[in-house]
Order: C-alpha cells, then structure tokens, then sequence
C-alpha cells in the first residue's frame, strides 16, 4: 500500500499534501504489524472485550477520520472554483 501511495505521487497522479494522510495510516498499520500486543494493551485498557471489537472499531475510526479531512479538502476545491469561475466571469463580461 505504501509502495502504491508513493508510485501515485512519483508519476504525480497524487500531491505529496494528501498522501501524507494515507502515509500516516501506513505506518499506523504498520505498527500494529510489528508490536503485536500494542493492539492487546489498548484493548484491555478501552474495556473491549475482544481485539476483533478494537480492531474493527478502530478501523471504523481510520475510516472516518480520512473521510472527514476528504470532505475538508473537497470544500475548499468548492470555494476555489465558484472563485475561479466568478472571476472568469467578470474578466468575460470587461470584453
């Protein structure tokens, strides 16, 4: 995955500014690949009762939390084009 994220940026299909959010999800995952009782430690102090709930919780939260900073950044492209387009607008209308 974290080979794919960086081809995408290399042939410049995704900026470096949004990958960073995939990144960082990588080495989340990552993480909890290489210490397997990191997922047992929070688990048991969260009160889950299994690590199948934690992880899938945790998922879920990963999940919106990227869907949240997409919908951010989709807003802000929605501002900036009604800008670009007003303007294009006007400079349309001097002529």
């Amino acid at each position: 995955f974290t080979l794919l994220i960086l081809r995408l940026v290399y042939k410049d299909k995704l900026s470096i500014k949004y990958s960073l959010i995939w990144l960082s999800v990588t080495l989340l995952i990552l993480l909890v690949g290489l210490v397997p009782n990191f997922i047992s430690f929070f688990t048991a102090k969260l009160g889950f009762e299994t690590t199948a709930n934690f992880v899938i919780g945790m998922i879920l939260g990963i999940l919106l939390f990227v869907t949240l900073i997409l919908t951010v950044i989709v807003a802000d492209q929605k501002k900036k084009i009604k800008t670009l387009i007003q303007e294009v607008s006007i400079l349309k209308s001097k002529k």
